[in-house]
Order: C-alpha cells, then sequence, then structure tokens
C-alpha cells in the first residue's frame, strides 16, 4: 500500500543517517533521489561506512547534453545496465541512490538485463572466439593496451577487459576454451596485482546493442516517425550498422519496449529531498529547451521529448503507487521529525585549540559513542597523534559502523559536512575537533615545492646540476652497504664515465637543469671550468639582487599608511559576496590584512587559476583601503576589463559610501579633469583604468594601495613607476599564469607569494581539443553551444587581418548566427555597444582578437575557439581558455591551427596546454613556460634568460641565498636566516630507503627522496607523512628511518654539524670549520664525562663502548641537545 510521509530537521548532508535508519527498521530496499551527482557520490560513501554489508548502488543519468550530438560515457552505460542487474538478480534488500535527472529518463527492459549477461570463473568452459565475437556485440572497443573502462585487448590466448563495476581491468588466461586464470592488474604499469576467484559478470557497455533484429526494429520505428527518412544521415549510419555520435538519443527505438527506474523499484522505499519539486521542474523545462532549440534550428530528424523522458504527470503517478518518504531540513509542526542535534565546533581556525574544553566536551558525553571522522588515511593518523599527544586518548580505529562493539572513542576515515548527535553517537568531524580540516586546505607557502613537483622531476638519464660538480646524468638509485645496514644513494655520470653516488638525504644539492637539455655537456669531477661558470653567474646574480634590493629598500624605509579594521562594517560589507569563499581565498585575505597591519610597505603576488576568486580578494582591500580614508588604485591592461572592474567595484562598494572612479579611453576628455580634481581632493577613493592612470597631470592626495591586475600584461617600467611615485604603497598584482620574470620573482624570496589553489564549489575542468582547422568540426562546436546549450561563444584570432577569414567561415557555414566584431582599433563608444550586446546575450557570437583574453568574466560563454593558437604565448593560451566554463556548467576550448604554421616550439605550447587540463594549472603553466624560455633579467623585460648557464633550479637558489645577503646589507634584516655553506654527512649503521614494494616506480621513488630532503621543519615532515600514508599506506621501518635522519640533518644544520659518524664502539661528531655553537659546554661535558672525548684533530667523540641503551636515532638526537 503506498503512503507519503514528511520528516524534518534533516540537514543537507546528513540524509545519509536518516536512510540507514529506514533502511533498518524495515525489510524493504530503498530508492534516494540525490540532488546530482555530486551528492550520489558523496552519500554513497556515508551509506558505505554506516551499512557496510549492504549492497549500495548507484543509477546515474547519461553524462551528456539532451539532444546532443555527443554520445553519453559507456562508462556511465555499462554502470547503469549493471544497476538495474543487481535489481533484478539480486533479492536481498539493497540501496540505489539516483538522481532528479536520472529517473526522468528512460531505460531498458528486463529482457535486455536477462539476456546479455556473460559469467566468467576460473575452470569455466567459454568458447574463445565466440567470446570476442560477444564482446564486440556488447560495445566493448578493442585496443592494443587496455587502459580505459569498456576496453579490451587480445594477446595470444589472453583477453585483458576492464568493466565498469570493478576498480582495475581484468586479465583472462584461456587454455584452449577453458579459462584458466583471472587476474587483476594495474593499467598503469600492466602488471598483475591479485587473483581473482570469485564469478566475475560481463554486463553490456552500451544501452543500444546492434544485430539485425534490433536494426531492423530501428529502421522500421524510424521510418513510422519520419516520412522522408532517407535524407537522414542518423538513419542511414545506423543502417550500416555504426553508432553515430549522439546515435544514443534514439536508443527507444530498438526495443519493443522501455522502463524506467521506477518500473525496477515498484516496492522500494523512495526518499526525496526538499528540492526535488524544483529541480525536476528544472530539469523538464531544460530538456524541452533543449529541444525546441533544435527544431528552430531546422532540424527535421528529432525525436519528441515522450520517446526519452518521463513527464511529470507520470512521475506523479508512479509516487502515488509507492511508500514516498520527503525530506524537509526544518522542524515541521505536526510531522514527525529526525532525532539528530548539530555539535557546534571545538575549536577555531582563528584562536589556539583548546585541548582542556575538548577533553571536558568528552569528559561529559563519556556514556556516549565518540566516532572522530577524518578526512583520509593521513589526516586519521595524525590526528591519532595529536589526540593521544594532547589528550591521552587512545581511540579506537575502525573502518565501518559495524566495528564499534562497546561504548569508547573511535576513529575512522569518513567525510561529513558538520559534527552531529544521534542516538548514543557522536560523530566530530576534523574542523570541529581542531578549527580546520587537516590535508584538505593547501598549504600556500609550498611556493618552491609547487615549482618542482612537475618540472623538477627526476627520470632515468635526465641531465641534473651538482651544486659543488657541475653538470652530470641520473642513472639509478643503488643500494650500499654500511655495517650490514641497506642505505640508498642516486648514481650519477659525469664525462669521461666518472660515476658518484650521493646519499639520498643529500639529494637537495642535486638540481634538474630543465627540459630543453639538448647538446649540454656534462662535466668532469672536480674540473675548475663548472666552478668558473658558477662564479660568473653569481656575479650577475649579485648585480640584479643589488639593483632588485635598492628598489625595495626605498620602500622598506618608508611606512606605509596605517589602515583601520572595523570587524563589524568588514563582516557586513564581506557578507555581500554572493558566493562562498574558498579556504584559499580566506586564507589570501588573511595574507593581506596581515601585510596591511605591517608598517612596512608589502608587495605580495596573488596567482590563483582563472575565476577562482581573486578580483573578491581586492575588492575586499579596496574595501578596508577606504574606510580608512586611504585611495587604491588598479590598473588593469585593457579598456573592456577596465569597465567590467568598474562596474562590480562600484556595485559592491557605493553602498557603503565609497567613490569610485574609472580613468580609460571610455572616458571623455572633459569627464577627465573633474576625475583628476577628485582623486586630488580625496573624493575618489578607488580608482581604476589602464595606462590612462599613469598621466603625470594625476596627482593622489593619499595612495595607499596600488593593484596590478592580470600582471603579466603590463609593462615592467609602467609598474615601477607608480612604486617610486608611491613608495607608502602597498602593491598587490594578480595573475593566473605570472610572466617567469614576476614568478622567478617571487619564488626567489623577492616578493611574498599567496597561492589560491582551491576551485570554487562545483567548478568543472574545462575540455580541450587541438587539431588542425576542420570546418565542420568548428561548426558542429558552434552549434552545439548555441543551439544545444543555449549559450554563448567566443571566436578569438591572434591578429585583425584574420578577423575577415572567420567572418566569411561563418557567413558560409552558420549563415543564421549573429555575431559582432571586436578588437583594440574600434572607437571605444563602439567597442561599448557591440561588448554590451554579447553581455546581455542579444547576440551570440563574439569574434575578436585576444582582446578578451584578461579577466572579463562572461558565466553565459562556455565554448571559445582559439584561431592559429600556435602563435599564442603559453600564458595568453591559458587566460584564453579561462574565458569559459566560469560557472557549474562545463566549459569546452578549440585550440586550431594550421599545419604549414606550426614549429616544435608551438607544438610543445599546445601539448602542455592540452596536458594540464586540471582545474587549477595556471601556477603549473607559469613554471612550464619559466623552464621553456628562463626567468629573464630580473630587473629588465627581456623573457630570454642567462639562467641556463647553471639550470633553472640552481639559478634560483642562487639567487634566494643573494638576496638574502642583500637583506642583511640593504635592508639591516638580521633576522633573515643564512643558508648554510655545508652539507651534513651522516652515517648511521639502520636500513635507510624507500623499499620497492613501498613505491616501486622510479621516478615517483626520485620525486619523494627529493621532497624528503627539502624538509625544513616538523611540520613539512609531517605533511609529507601524512601524503605518503594517503598514496602508499603505512610506513615502512626503512621510510620511518629515512624520515628520522632528516630530522637528524635539520639538527645538523642548526648547530653547525659537519659530519656525525656511527660506529661499532661510538659515535664521532665533527663540526664545520672546527666551529661548534656551544664550545664551552662541550669542553664541561669532556672534564665530567668520560664518554665524552675531545679528539686531537678537534673532532667530538661519544664512547658507548659498543653497547647501546637506546636505538640509535634517539642517542644522536640527545648527545645533539646535550652539546648545544
Amino acid at each position: 500500500m503506498n503512503s507519503i510521509k514528511t520528516v524534518g530537521s534533516i540537514n543537507e548532508g546528513n540524509e545519509y543517517l536518516f536512510i540507514s535508519e529506514t533502511f533498518k527498521e524495515s525489510d524493504k530496499s530503498v530508492l534516494y533521489i540525490a540532488r546530482n551527482d555530486k551528492e550520489i557520490f558523496k552519500i554513497r560513501k556515508k551509506l558505505e561506512w554506516v551499512l557496510p554489508q549492504i549492497n549500495i548502488q548507484v543509477f546515474r543519468s547519461w553524462d551528456q547534453i539532451p539532444y546532443d550530438n555527443v554520445s553519453p560515457s559507456k562508462e556511465i552505460q555499462s554502470e547503469r545496465i549493471n544497476c538495474l542487474y543487481q535489481i533484478i538478480n539480486n533479492n536481498s534488500p539493497k540501496i540505489i541512490i539516483t538522481s532528479v535527472n536520472a529517473i526522468i529518463q528512460k531505460t531498458i527492459s528486463r529482457d535486455f538485463i536477462n539476456n546479455y549477461f556473460i559469467k566468467i570463473s576460473r575452470g569455466n568452459k567459454l568458447d574463445f572466439n565466440n567470446f570476442l565475437k560477444k564482446l564486440n556485440f556488447l560495445g566493448y572497443e578493442r585496443v592494443s593496451l587496455v587502459r580505459e573502462k569498456s576496453e579490451f585487448a587480445v594477446r595470444g590466448s589472453i583477453i585483458d577487459i576492464f568493466i565498469s563495476n570493478i576498480t582495475n581491468p581484468i586479465r583472462i588466461d584461456f587454455n584452449n576454451d577453458e579459462i584458466e586464470n583471472v587476474n587483476e592488474f594495474d593499467k598503469i604499469t600492466q602488471k598483475k596485482i591479485k587473483k581473482i576467484n570469485s564469478d566475475i559478470l560481463i554486463g553490456p557497455s552500451c544501452e543500444i546493442l546492434l544485430n539485425n533484429n534490433t536494426i531492423n526494429l530501428f529502421r522500421k520505428n524510424f521510418r513510422k516517425i519520419f516520412l522522408d527518412y532517407r535524407l537522414s544521415k542518423i538513419y542511414n549510419i545506423f543502417s550500416e550498422s555504426i553508432i553515430p555520435n549522439g546515435g544514443e538519443n534514439y536508443f527507444t527505438l530498438f526495443y519493443k519496449s522501455t522502463s524506467s527506474i521506477f518500473d525496477y523499484c515498484k516496492n522500494f522505499n523512495v526518499i526525496i529531498n526538499s528540492e526535488f519539486d524544483k529541480l525536476l521542474e528544472t530539469r523538464l523545462e531544460n530538456i524541452n529547451d533543449y529541444y525546441l532549440a533544435r527544431i528552430d534550428n531546422g532540424e527535421k530528424f528529432i525525436l519528441d521529448n515522450s520517446f526519452s523522458y518521463l513527464d511529470n504527470q507520470i512521475i506523479n503517478n508512479y509516487f502515488k503507487q509507492i511508500n514516498l518518504i520527503k525530506l524537509n531540513e526544518f522542524k515541521i509542526e505536526k510531522e514527525s521529525n529526525f532525532k539528530i542535534k548539530k555539535v557546534p565546533n571545538l575549536s577555531s581556525i582563528k584562536k589556539e585549540i583548546d585541548f582542556e574544553f575538548i577533553r571536558k566536551f568528552l569528559e561529559y558525553n563519556s556514556k556516549k559513542n565518540i566516532i572522530i571522522c577524518c578526512r583520509s588515511r593521513g589526516s586519521k593518523e595524525r590526528l591519532k597523534e595529536i589526540t593521544y599527544k594532547n589528550l591521552s586518548i587512545k581511540s579506537k580505529d575502525i573502518d565501518n559502523y559495524d566495528q564499534i562493539n562497546e561504548i569508547n572513542i573511535y576513529i575512522t576515515i569518513l567525510e561529513i559536512e558538520e559534527s552531529v548527535e544521534f542516538e548514543n553517537y557522536i560523530y566530530l568531524n576534523e574542523k570541529s575537533l581542531l578549527g580546520y580540516n587537516l590535508l584538505t586546505t593547501k598549504n600556500t607557502n609550498r611556493n618552491r615545492e609547487l615549482f618542482f613537483e612537475e618540472i623538477n622531476k627526476f627520470t632515468t638519464n635526465c641531465i641534473l646540476v651538482h651544486s659543488d660538480y657541475g653538470f652530470c646524468k641520473f642513472i639509478d638509485i643503488n643500494k650500499i652497504d654500511l655495517n650490514n645496514s641497506q642505505h640508498d644513494c642516486v648514481k650519477l655520470e659525469f664525462a669521461n664515465n666518472q660515476k658518484l653516488l650521493l646519499p639520498i638525504e643529500n639529494i637537495n644539492i642535486v638540481t634538474k637543469y630543465s627540459e630543453d637539455s639538448k647538446n649540454i655537456k656534462l662535466d668532469h669531477l672536480g674540473n675548475a671550468n663548472w666552478q668558473k661558470r658558477k662564479a660568473n653567474a653569481k656575479n650577475k646574480i649579485k648585480d640584479i639582487a643589488k639593483k632588485m634590493m635598492s628598489i625595495a629598500a626605498k620602500r622598506h624605509n618608508s611606512s606605509s599608511y596605517k589602515i583601520n579594521f572595523n570587524q563589524s562594517l568588514y563582516e557586513k560589507f564581506s557578507n555581500t559576496f554572493q558566493y562562498v569563499e574558498t579556504d584559499d581565498q580566506l586564507k589570501v585575505i588573511e595574507d593581506v590584512k596581515n601585510d596591511f597591519l605591517s608598517k612596512v610597505p608589502a608587495d605580495r603576488l596573488i596567482v590563483g587559476d582563472v575565476a577562482f576568486g581573486k578580483t573578491e580578494i581586492i575588492i575586499r582591500a579596496t574595501f578596508l583601503a577606504a574606510t580608512s580614508k586611504i585611495q587604491s588604485l588598479v590598473l588593469v591592461p585593457t579598456t573592456l576589463l577596465s569597465r567590467q572592474h568598474y562596474i562590480n567595484f562600484s556595485q559592491r562598494l557605493n553602498a557603503f559610501g565609497i567613490e569610485v572612479r574609472e580613468l580609460s579611453r571610455f572616458i571623455k576628455p572633459s569627464e577627465k579633469k573633474k576625475i583628476y580634481f577628485d582623486i586630488e581632493n580625496g573624493k575618489a577613493d578607488v580608482i581604476i583604468g589602464t595606462h590612462s592612470l599613469l598621466n603625470d597631470k594625476i596627482n593622489f592626495k593619499k595612495l595607499g594601495l596600488i593593484i596590478y591586475d592580470e600582471e603579466q600584461k603590463l609593462g615592467t617600467q609602467q609598474k615601477e613607476k607608480l612604486k617610486s611615485k608611491s613608495p607608502r604603497a602597498h602593491v598587490i598584482s594578480l595573475s593566473a599564469t605570472p610572466i617567469p620574470r614576476t614568478l622567478s620573482l617571487s619564488l626567489s624570496g623577492i616578493r611574498d607569494l599567496s597561492l589560491i589553489l582551491t576551485p570554487p564549489y562545483e567548478r568543472l575542468s574545462i575540455r580541450t581539443y587541438i587539431s588542425v582547422f576542420d570546418k565542420i568540426t568548428i561548426k558542429e562546436a558552434i552549434k552545439r553551444e548555441i543551439y544545444g546549450r543555449k549559450n554563448s561563444v567566443f571566436y578569438v584570432t591572434p591578429r585583425r587581418k584574420d578577423i575577415p577569414f572567420i567572418e566569411n567561415f561563418i557567413k558560409e557555414y552558420l549563415p543564421e548566427v549573429k555575431y559582432v566584431i571586436a578588437h583594440g582599433k574600434l572607437k571605444p563608444e563602439i567597442l561599448e555597444e557591440r561588448i554590451l550586446k554579447f553581455y546581455n546575450k542579444e547576440i551570440p557570437l563574439l569574434i575578436s582578437t585576444n582582446i578578451i583574453e584578461n579577466g572579463l568574466d562572461f558565466p553565459h560563454v562556455n565554448t571559445i575557439i582559439i584561431n592559429r593558437s600556435n602563435i599564442f604565448s603559453l600564458s595568453s593560451l591559458y587566460q584564453l581558455k579561462g574565458r569559459v566554463g566560469r560557472s557549474v556548467k562545463r566549459g569546452y576550448a578549440y585550440l586550431t591551427y594550421l599545419e604549414k604554421d606550426i614549429t616544435e616550439n608551438a607544438r610543445k605550447r599546445l601539448n602542455i596546454i592540452n596536458s594540464f587540463e586540471d582545474i587549477g594549472s595556471g601556477f603549473n603553466i607559469a613554471s612550464q613556460d619559466l623552464n621553456l624560455r628562463g626567468g629573464g633579467s630580473i630587473i629588465g623585460e627581456e623573457q630570454s634568460g642567462f639562467i641556463k648557464d647553471v639550470g633553472v633550479e640552481l639559478y634560483h637558489q642562487m639567487l634566494e641565498d643573494e638576496i638574502n645577503l642583500q637583506k642583511i646589507k640593504i635592508l639591516k634584516k638580521e633576522e633573515t636566516i643564512k643558508k648554510t655553506d655545508f652539507e651534513p654527512t651522516i652515517r648511521i649503521p639502520e636500513k635507510i630507503y624507500i623499499p620497492d614494494n613501498y613505491i616501486n616506480d622510479l621516478d615517483v621513488k626520485m620525486s619523494m627522496y627529493k621532497r624528503i630532503s627539502l624538509i625544513t621543519n616538523d611540520k613539512e615532515k609531517d605533511n609529507l607523512i601524512v601524503e605518503l600514508i594517503d598514496r602508499f599506506g603505512k610506513l615502512p621501518l626503512e621510510v620511518n628511518n629515512l624520515f628520522k635522519l632528516i630530522q637528524i640533518k635539520i639538527m645538523c644544520i642548526k648547530f653547525n654539524i659537519e659530519l656525525i659518524d656511527f660506529g661499532r664502539k661510538g659515535i664521532l661528531f665533527s663540526f664545520y670549520k672546527n666551529l661548534p655553537l656551544n664550545r664551552e659546554k662541550i669542553l664541561k661535558l669532556a672534564m665530567s664525562n668520560k664518554k665524552f672525548i675531545i679528539r686531537n684533530d678537534l673532532r667530538l667523540f661519544f664512547d658507548f663502548n659498543g653497547v647501546l641503551e637506546d636505538n640509535r636515532f634517539e642517542l644522536i638526537k640527545k648527545i645533539i641537545n646535550k652539546i648545544n
């Protein structure tokens, strides 16, 4: 019997607890309809933890736009089919998680499910050739090497196949027609992982299966609907037994009957959330819009909505026949409410962790089960350490709810949005306990590590630079024996086949040369030539550092204007921001606020990917300045960006009485005079503009903040002019892809660097397609965006003279599409009028030069076509890509070129753009650009660097050292830490290496060795340990020893210890230049304790007479602490 029930007090994110309780209290299966795919995966993880023994399946919608000429992924199609198979053939109660989009879409019937699955198991008889035919029929693609789902490969009597419901592909080994072995294997290394002894089900990988029967039925149905079927490409392609792109839109024509997910879940309890009705209505409207757009475009062979989708009435009829439960986040009178209580945060990110308060909370709730929920394996291990060290709590490690067996404090991996109390259980997340999430807030000061991560990986035979001996080649990792213990060393090759073994803890003195290492001659070990080249580079670097620091000295000797903080007013202003700030945004805002509190003018570079929220940071900065009666200047490279900023800043700031002015070629001369007057008299608080702001007629009353937006497009002289004009002003520069010179400055410590690495909520990466110009591809891309997705398109070309070519293409192939043209030579009023039409969606296509490259925000534009992309720089290509995909919709970028135009360097640039498709790649793009072109003259503007005399990475190390010296001399900044001139040698007879069974990939292992060798403090060590545990599992003894060795190395550098040699009877300590930090203490120890012996060569020997009371690492640490 059907029923409808509403349950209140269930916040978004806590639905899993209600679903699990509903499931436990009933003998029925549950169908939960989520908001979207993101919620599907989140809730599945939670339910798998709460109900580990229960069959939990996912049923998603196709991942393409309705009526699009793009096929849904085979992975999703096969996942859907497998879910339906489980519903039919597994009689035990189960949970199905689906979405609003998925329930609307019709799907295959039970007959399909029952007929097309193959069972594989060891010992089974199976006709080998017939099996290959079945795989083809089921939609699997035959390839040479299996990497992706729905692929299979054949090698003799072995078949590799990747099916959707298994994490890794499987290898089936036949002996004639008998299955001899089934193994899981790694898709990257292609090596076997483990044997599979259970049955494997191989189902269809797509929802259209082609044979004579299905094709004939399709043809018959198609002809009934479309009388002029012979003109249809779809009809003709299917008739040839080929599935065309987007052909799945016609899948209902291939079968006598189709079903919906509700037909499979008739006796289920169905649960919907509070947003269901609104989401359903929106989705149905969208489907209809997509359909009408195709019809309006004159496309004849489009199926009516009713063929593929359910309507509102059908869904409501289903709901009348089932048990329906509606969830509501608010408490509802006269209805049942879920008894769940939110737990407030026990710590704040703004304060130190109050462990005493946490202790009292735990004691007060000692009769309840406390479950500490961590987001990853690494953060769990770290949290166990923190709670044990500060609270003396030994929390019990569990994997799921079923392992709770008594009142206790448990710790587990379970990502929850908020801490809650439910029945006798309290679920605490990391943020509640610590005030922040471990690992999820990326360390924005790891600039050097980020720089090294992508471009400085060591690979076999790559060219390296040894700080003392010069250019060499990386060969391999070799183990050496030290008193019967093994220790990893890096094997390096120099000229004339000379070899050097370098202990892995000292690998930080070896740096990568660069990506472009052609024609590099290896150095001879001990040859003076390298030292001469290094000295020449050092002299050049010294000149650069002096010039740089003399500029900085002028600013350093100035005092910045005082900026006062009105916390309540600032919070009121912050609340006008309509989005949720990311962790990185909040961190950078704090960086800027701390700069303002300093008495010295700051110079900060903020690197954040396109559309990551950099503008919000500078709006808040100008607000803080203006409320302290201090003027701000925002310099931008283009009039379009100037106008957009002026509109956005005005909308936010005017309501708080802050006056915003604009100076660009859009402004008439008569208006400019008035603006000059307002600036001079302090009536203008924020001034935004292009190079017009450099006019000598402008006199500021109190300029205290200079902002360079899209700074990679601004000249050095322009920027230095403003700095020298206003030495008391703070400087903030923004960029997604800073030019090599700017990145070089920041990586070398000359400027402060803040990174925004976290994408906004629900931001998707941009799909990039790179190819020779193809008329059909570009035509379809434009039609797809304008008519299919009802959005707009950018068509960009590097030069104004190429615009007629694009115009002619549009007129010939898309004559119905309206467009406007924009370039920098247009009169300001015409340019503004055209951009406004495009912005207001009156015109769907904008053809332009790269005038749109910088900072413009058009959320309705989700496709960009870049003509002659090979001419653009890396930075420009990345900026142009960033003009699309700025909402929750996926963006598409088509980079075209002419074959005759392409050069080797251009090909490299395009490959880099293609390889960095993930969100937040801008910093890596800039790093690659630095690697390709060098940092250039740090003061000048040319970008062809002399860096390559010594290699990119060593150059930065040398530059940083020199700048630190200049800081001491020029700025009198004595607290600056000087880099050590020596590298400690530490010999301890322990196993110290990364075992092959922990990390077996040489590139990854070398990258980890490099990062470990660069550790300088405990925080960096802890973060890297957490990462290693997450990626590779619990640390083995050998790796633990490596971290202990690094800790001793840090102590050696701190206390000037050059050598530690652990022998059979004692430990030898040698000091750099025979200068221990505390000579008197060592003398007293030697006189009072017979174990401490000062040798004739002034080295210290600790004699333990062959008897060890502590482990070797702890003993060394105790001795170092005793002698200092």
